[in-house]
């Protein structure tokens, strides 16, 4: 799955979140979401502003559950940590090279 494909399909998720009146379908579209989390991680930096906004549509919906709103904030501090832990190794195994002297 590419980038543009995941957005396109977190984005549908946000955009239905607000109209569900079921926890059960609510519980399905959450289930999904964390089926995302490999690629959400592959792409946290260009998804997480998504997953802060589905994170704010789950809390503003009357149908959601405490568990289903944990799950979400899981799944955003899970994908940040294995972002964060892949740029530290990237930087770690490629430092940057020293700048040539100016002149």
């Amino acid at each position: 799955m590419n980038l543009s494909i995941l957005l396109t399909a977190l984005n549908a998720f946000l955009a239905v979140i607000p109209s569900i009146s079921s926890s059960t379908a609510l519980n399905k579209v959450v289930a999904a979401i964390l089926s995302f989390e490999p690629i959400i991680t592959q792409f946290y930096a260009e998804v997480k502003p998504v997953i802060e906004n589905i994170i704010a549509a789950v809390s503003a919906n009357p149908s959601s559950t405490a568990t289903q709103l944990a799950a979400l904030k899981a799944l955003d501090l899970t994908t940040d940590k294995a972002f964060d832990d892949a740029f530290t190794a990237y930087a770690t195994n490629h430092p940057t090279a020293p700048l040539p002297a100016a002149g």
